[in-house]
Protein backbone atom coordinates (compact mmCIF):
# COMPACT_ATOMS: atom_id res chain seq x y z
CA UNK A 1 0.00 0.00 0.00
CA UNK A 2 1.20 3.50 -0.79
CA UNK A 3 0.33 7.17 -0.42
CA UNK A 4 0.03 8.93 -3.77
CA UNK A 5 1.50 12.45 -3.76
CA UNK A 6 0.09 14.62 -6.55
CA UNK A 7 1.99 17.86 -7.15
CA UNK A 8 0.30 20.81 -8.89
CA UNK A 9 2.79 23.64 -8.28
CA UNK A 10 2.55 26.66 -6.00
CA UNK A 11 4.90 28.04 -3.38
CA UNK A 12 5.70 24.61 -1.96
CA UNK A 13 7.21 23.70 -5.37
CA UNK A 14 8.93 27.04 -5.97
CA UNK A 15 12.59 27.98 -6.16
CA UNK A 16 14.35 31.23 -6.94
CA UNK A 17 14.97 31.79 -10.63
CA UNK A 18 17.77 33.86 -12.13
CA UNK A 19 15.92 37.09 -11.34
CA UNK A 20 15.56 36.22 -7.66
CA UNK A 21 11.81 35.65 -7.85
CA UNK A 22 10.18 32.40 -6.78
CA UNK A 23 8.43 30.29 -9.41
CA UNK A 24 7.17 26.66 -9.40
CA UNK A 25 9.89 24.27 -10.54
CA UNK A 26 10.09 21.33 -8.11
CA UNK A 27 8.61 17.94 -8.96
CA UNK A 28 6.74 15.60 -6.66
CA UNK A 29 9.92 13.57 -6.17
CA UNK A 30 11.77 16.76 -5.19
CA UNK A 31 9.12 17.57 -2.59
CA UNK A 32 9.20 14.10 -1.07
CA UNK A 33 13.00 14.14 -0.89
CA UNK A 34 12.89 17.46 0.99
CA UNK A 35 11.25 15.87 4.05
CA UNK A 36 13.74 13.96 6.25
CA UNK A 37 12.60 10.42 7.04
CA UNK A 38 9.28 10.77 5.24
CA UNK A 39 9.64 7.47 3.39
CA UNK A 40 11.12 5.50 6.29
CA UNK A 41 7.85 3.74 7.16
CA UNK A 42 5.44 4.89 4.42
CA UNK A 43 5.68 4.00 0.74
CA UNK A 44 5.07 6.99 -1.52
CA UNK A 45 4.37 7.28 -5.25
CA UNK A 46 4.39 10.65 -6.98
CA UNK A 47 2.38 12.17 -9.82
CA UNK A 48 3.25 15.51 -11.45
CA UNK A 49 -0.17 16.90 -12.38
CA UNK A 50 0.97 20.47 -13.14
CA UNK A 51 3.55 23.00 -12.04
CA UNK A 52 1.87 26.40 -12.03
CA UNK A 53 1.20 29.23 -9.57
CA UNK A 54 -2.12 28.49 -7.90
CA UNK A 55 -3.64 31.72 -9.23
CA UNK A 56 -3.30 30.16 -12.71
CA UNK A 57 -5.25 27.03 -11.75
CA UNK A 58 -8.54 26.71 -13.67
CA UNK A 59 -11.86 25.05 -12.91
CA UNK A 60 -11.13 22.62 -15.76
CA UNK A 61 -7.95 21.59 -13.93
CA UNK A 62 -9.96 21.19 -10.73
CA UNK A 63 -12.30 18.91 -12.65
CA UNK A 64 -9.38 16.85 -13.99
CA UNK A 65 -7.89 16.69 -10.51
CA UNK A 66 -11.17 15.41 -9.07
CA UNK A 67 -11.24 12.69 -11.73
CA UNK A 68 -7.67 11.68 -10.90
CA UNK A 69 -8.51 11.48 -7.19
CA UNK A 70 -11.47 9.22 -7.94
CA UNK A 71 -9.20 6.99 -10.03
CA UNK A 72 -6.74 6.65 -7.14
CA UNK A 73 -9.62 5.79 -4.80
CA UNK A 74 -10.30 2.71 -6.95
CA UNK A 75 -6.71 1.46 -6.76
CA UNK A 76 -6.19 -1.21 -4.11
CA UNK A 77 -2.50 -0.31 -4.01
CA UNK A 78 -3.25 3.26 -2.79
CA UNK A 79 -4.45 3.89 0.75
CA UNK A 80 -4.21 7.69 0.73
CA UNK A 81 -3.81 10.69 -1.56
CA UNK A 82 -1.91 13.92 -0.84
CA UNK A 83 -2.18 16.92 -3.15
CA UNK A 84 0.34 19.77 -2.97
CA UNK A 85 -0.85 23.12 -4.25
CA UNK A 86 -0.37 26.85 -3.98
CA UNK A 87 -2.29 28.41 -1.13
CA UNK A 88 -4.01 31.24 -3.01
CA UNK A 89 -6.85 29.06 -4.28
CA UNK A 90 -6.17 25.87 -2.34
CA UNK A 91 -9.43 26.09 -0.37
CA UNK A 92 -11.41 26.40 -3.61
CA UNK A 93 -9.63 23.52 -5.32
CA UNK A 94 -9.96 21.30 -2.26
CA UNK A 95 -13.65 22.13 -1.99
CA UNK A 96 -14.23 21.42 -5.70
CA UNK A 97 -12.73 17.95 -5.24
CA UNK A 98 -14.72 17.47 -2.02
CA UNK A 99 -17.96 18.25 -3.86
CA UNK A 100 -17.17 15.53 -6.40
CA UNK A 101 -15.70 12.83 -4.16
CA UNK A 102 -17.56 10.01 -2.42
CA UNK A 103 -14.67 7.62 -1.82
CA UNK A 104 -13.30 6.32 1.47
CA UNK A 105 -9.61 6.80 0.65
CA UNK A 106 -8.22 9.80 2.59
CA UNK A 107 -7.49 12.84 0.40
CA UNK A 108 -5.40 15.64 1.93
CA UNK A 109 -4.40 18.96 0.36
CA UNK A 110 -1.37 20.88 1.61
CA UNK A 111 1.04 23.58 0.51
CA UNK A 112 3.41 26.21 1.86
CA UNK A 113 3.59 29.91 2.60
CA UNK A 114 7.40 30.06 2.48
CA UNK A 115 9.27 28.61 -0.47
CA UNK A 116 12.39 26.48 0.09
CA UNK A 117 14.76 29.41 -0.57
CA UNK A 118 13.46 31.34 2.48
CA UNK A 119 14.27 30.97 6.16
CA UNK A 120 12.09 28.35 7.90
CA UNK A 121 10.19 27.02 4.87
CA UNK A 122 6.98 25.37 6.04
CA UNK A 123 6.45 23.03 3.09
CA UNK A 124 8.29 19.97 4.48
CA UNK A 125 6.42 20.04 7.81
CA UNK A 126 3.09 20.54 6.06
CA UNK A 127 3.78 17.69 3.66
CA UNK A 128 4.72 15.47 6.60
CA UNK A 129 1.43 16.29 8.36
CA UNK A 130 -0.53 15.62 5.17
CA UNK A 131 1.12 12.24 4.58
CA UNK A 132 0.64 11.21 8.21
CA UNK A 133 -3.02 12.23 8.02
CA UNK A 134 -3.57 10.40 4.72
CA UNK A 135 -1.99 7.28 6.20
CA UNK A 136 -4.29 7.35 9.23
CA UNK A 137 -7.14 4.84 9.31
CA UNK A 138 -9.23 7.45 11.13
CA UNK A 139 -9.02 9.73 8.07
CA UNK A 140 -11.00 7.28 5.95
CA UNK A 141 -14.44 8.40 4.90
CA UNK A 142 -14.00 11.99 6.08
CA UNK A 143 -14.04 13.59 2.66
CA UNK A 144 -11.32 15.95 1.47
CA UNK A 145 -9.01 17.42 4.11
CA UNK A 146 -6.47 20.24 4.31
CA UNK A 147 -3.28 19.89 6.39
CA UNK A 148 -1.37 22.98 7.45
CA UNK A 149 0.75 24.02 10.44
CA UNK A 150 0.29 20.67 12.25
CA UNK A 151 -3.51 20.87 11.94
CA UNK A 152 -5.94 18.92 9.76
CA UNK A 153 -9.11 20.66 8.60
CA UNK A 154 -12.23 19.71 6.64
CA UNK A 155 -12.18 21.24 3.16
CA UNK A 156 -15.77 22.38 3.77
CA UNK A 157 -14.80 24.65 6.64
CA UNK A 158 -11.22 25.76 6.10
CA UNK A 159 -10.19 29.12 4.64
CA UNK A 160 -7.01 31.11 4.12
CA UNK A 161 -6.97 33.80 6.82
CA UNK A 162 -3.62 35.54 6.34
CA UNK A 163 -1.87 36.60 3.13
CA UNK A 164 1.66 35.77 4.33
CA UNK A 165 1.73 34.15 7.78
CA UNK A 166 2.40 30.36 7.78
CA UNK A 167 -0.44 29.90 10.29
CA UNK A 168 -2.95 30.91 7.65
CA UNK A 169 -5.42 28.05 7.20
CA UNK A 170 -8.14 28.02 9.83
CA UNK A 171 -11.68 26.73 10.26
CA UNK A 172 -13.09 29.88 11.88
CA UNK A 173 -16.26 28.56 13.47
CA UNK A 174 -15.66 24.85 13.99
CA UNK A 175 -11.89 24.41 14.32
CA UNK A 176 -9.62 21.63 13.01
CA UNK A 177 -10.53 17.94 12.94
CA UNK A 178 -7.11 16.77 14.08
CA UNK A 179 -3.63 17.84 15.10
CA UNK A 180 -0.23 16.25 14.57
CA UNK A 181 1.68 15.64 17.80
CA UNK A 182 5.21 14.34 17.16
CA UNK A 183 4.66 11.25 15.00
CA UNK A 184 0.93 10.86 15.58
CA UNK A 185 -2.23 12.46 14.21
CA UNK A 186 -4.86 12.89 16.93
CA UNK A 187 -8.47 13.11 15.71
CA UNK A 188 -11.05 14.82 17.88
CA UNK A 189 -13.90 15.92 15.57
CA UNK A 190 -16.09 14.43 12.86
CA UNK A 191 -18.16 16.01 10.07
CA UNK A 192 -21.03 14.76 7.97
CA UNK A 193 -20.37 13.93 4.31
CA UNK A 194 -22.38 15.59 1.58
CA UNK A 195 -23.65 13.64 -1.46
CA UNK A 196 -21.07 13.77 -4.26
CA UNK A 197 -21.88 15.60 -7.49
CA UNK A 198 -20.92 14.36 -10.94
CA UNK A 199 -20.15 17.41 -13.10
CA UNK A 200 -19.99 17.15 -16.87
CA UNK A 201 -16.93 18.67 -18.51
CA UNK A 202 -18.86 20.13 -21.45
CA UNK A 203 -21.16 21.96 -18.99
CA UNK A 204 -18.32 23.26 -16.83
CA UNK A 205 -17.87 27.04 -16.96
CA UNK A 206 -16.15 29.78 -15.01
CA UNK A 207 -18.79 32.39 -15.88
CA UNK A 208 -20.30 32.32 -12.38
CA UNK A 209 -19.82 35.87 -11.10
CA UNK A 210 -18.94 36.52 -7.45
CA UNK A 211 -19.82 39.87 -5.88
CA UNK A 212 -19.10 41.09 -2.36
CA UNK A 213 -21.87 43.40 -1.20
CA UNK A 214 -20.45 46.54 0.40
CA UNK A 215 -21.96 49.72 1.82
CA UNK A 216 -23.95 51.61 -0.82
CA UNK A 217 -22.63 49.33 -3.58
CA UNK A 218 -23.25 50.72 -7.08
CA UNK A 219 -25.86 48.76 -9.09
CA UNK A 220 -23.41 48.56 -12.00
CA UNK A 221 -21.45 45.96 -10.03
CA UNK A 222 -24.29 43.49 -10.51
CA UNK A 223 -23.70 41.81 -13.91
CA UNK A 224 -26.14 41.56 -16.78
CA UNK A 225 -27.80 38.26 -17.58
CA UNK A 226 -25.96 37.91 -20.90
CA UNK A 227 -22.55 37.89 -19.18
CA UNK A 228 -23.02 35.03 -16.69
CA UNK A 229 -24.67 31.70 -15.96
CA UNK A 230 -25.15 32.50 -12.25
CA UNK A 231 -24.31 35.17 -9.67
CA UNK A 232 -23.06 34.58 -6.13
CA UNK A 233 -23.38 37.43 -3.64
CA UNK A 234 -21.73 37.75 -0.24
CA UNK A 235 -24.32 39.81 1.60
CA UNK A 236 -23.77 42.00 4.62
CA UNK A 237 -24.61 40.47 7.97
CA UNK A 238 -27.27 37.77 7.99
CA UNK A 239 -28.44 38.37 4.43
CA UNK A 240 -28.90 42.09 3.84
CA UNK A 241 -28.39 44.19 0.71
CA UNK A 242 -28.74 47.90 -0.17
CA UNK A 243 -32.08 48.71 -1.86
CA UNK A 244 -30.29 50.05 -4.96
CA UNK A 245 -29.28 46.57 -6.13
CA UNK A 246 -32.68 44.93 -5.70
CA UNK A 247 -33.82 45.89 -9.21
CA UNK A 248 -30.79 44.43 -11.04
CA UNK A 249 -31.04 41.24 -8.96
CA UNK A 250 -34.73 40.95 -9.79
CA UNK A 251 -33.87 41.43 -13.45
CA UNK A 252 -31.42 38.52 -13.27
CA UNK A 253 -34.02 36.34 -11.60
CA UNK A 254 -36.59 37.24 -14.25
CA UNK A 255 -34.17 35.97 -16.90
CA UNK A 256 -33.67 32.67 -15.03
CA UNK A 257 -30.14 33.45 -13.84
CA UNK A 258 -29.62 31.64 -10.51
CA UNK A 259 -28.62 33.92 -7.63
CA UNK A 260 -26.78 32.32 -4.71
CA UNK A 261 -26.48 34.24 -1.46
CA UNK A 262 -24.09 33.79 1.43
CA UNK A 263 -22.72 36.08 4.14
CA UNK A 264 -19.49 38.02 3.88
CA UNK A 265 -18.89 37.34 7.60
CA UNK A 266 -16.26 34.69 8.36
CA UNK A 267 -18.65 32.93 10.75
CA UNK A 268 -22.39 32.36 10.80
CA UNK A 269 -25.10 31.76 8.23
CA UNK A 270 -27.91 33.67 6.58
CA UNK A 271 -31.06 34.39 8.54
CA UNK A 272 -34.41 33.13 7.28
CA UNK A 273 -36.96 34.96 9.43
CA UNK A 274 -35.40 37.64 11.63
CA UNK A 275 -35.66 40.90 9.66
CA UNK A 276 -38.27 42.13 7.18
CA UNK A 277 -37.07 45.57 6.00
CA UNK A 278 -36.50 46.18 2.28
CA UNK A 279 -33.19 44.54 1.46
CA UNK A 280 -33.37 42.02 4.30
CA UNK A 281 -33.30 38.24 4.02
CA UNK A 282 -37.01 38.46 3.21
CA UNK A 283 -36.04 40.30 0.02
CA UNK A 284 -33.54 37.59 -0.92
CA UNK A 285 -36.24 34.98 -0.53
CA UNK A 286 -38.76 36.98 -2.53
CA UNK A 287 -36.24 37.30 -5.37
CA UNK A 288 -35.74 33.53 -5.24
CA UNK A 289 -32.13 33.37 -4.07
CA UNK A 290 -30.49 30.09 -3.18
CA UNK A 291 -28.68 29.98 0.16
CA UNK A 292 -25.12 28.70 0.65
CA UNK A 293 -23.34 28.06 3.94
CA UNK A 294 -19.91 28.56 2.34
CA UNK A 295 -17.84 31.71 2.03
CA UNK A 296 -18.03 33.63 -1.24
CA UNK A 297 -15.16 31.89 -3.03
CA UNK A 298 -16.35 28.41 -2.11
CA UNK A 299 -20.00 29.26 -2.75
CA UNK A 300 -18.91 30.13 -6.30
CA UNK A 301 -17.19 26.73 -6.64
CA UNK A 302 -20.27 25.04 -5.21
CA UNK A 303 -22.44 26.81 -7.79
CA UNK A 304 -20.10 25.91 -10.67
CA UNK A 305 -20.20 22.24 -9.66
CA UNK A 306 -23.97 22.32 -9.13
CA UNK A 307 -24.65 23.86 -12.54
CA UNK A 308 -22.30 21.52 -14.40
CA UNK A 309 -23.86 18.48 -12.74
CA UNK A 310 -27.47 19.64 -13.04
CA UNK A 311 -27.85 19.51 -9.24
CA UNK A 312 -28.48 23.12 -8.27
CA UNK A 313 -31.63 22.25 -6.32
CA UNK A 314 -29.89 19.35 -4.59
CA UNK A 315 -26.67 21.14 -3.56
CA UNK A 316 -28.19 24.50 -2.61
CA UNK A 317 -31.39 25.37 -0.77
CA UNK A 318 -34.16 27.92 -1.05
CA UNK A 319 -35.45 28.74 2.45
Amino acid sequence: MAIAVISTGGTIASTEDAGGDASPQLSGDDLVESVPGLEDNIKLVTKDFSNVPSAHFTVEQMYDLSRLVNEYDKKESVNGVVITQGTDILEESAYFVDCCYSGETPVVFTGAMRNPSLASPDGPANLLTAVKAADSEQAQGRGVLVAFNDRVHAARYVTKMNSMNPDTFRSPEFGPLAIRDEDSVRWHMQTDRLPAADPELDRLSNDVIAVTITADIHPAQIPNADTCSAVVIATTGAGHIPPKIIDPLEQLASENIPIVATTRCPEGRLATDTYEFIGSEQTLQRIGCYYSTQNLQKARIETIVALSSGQLDQMLVKP
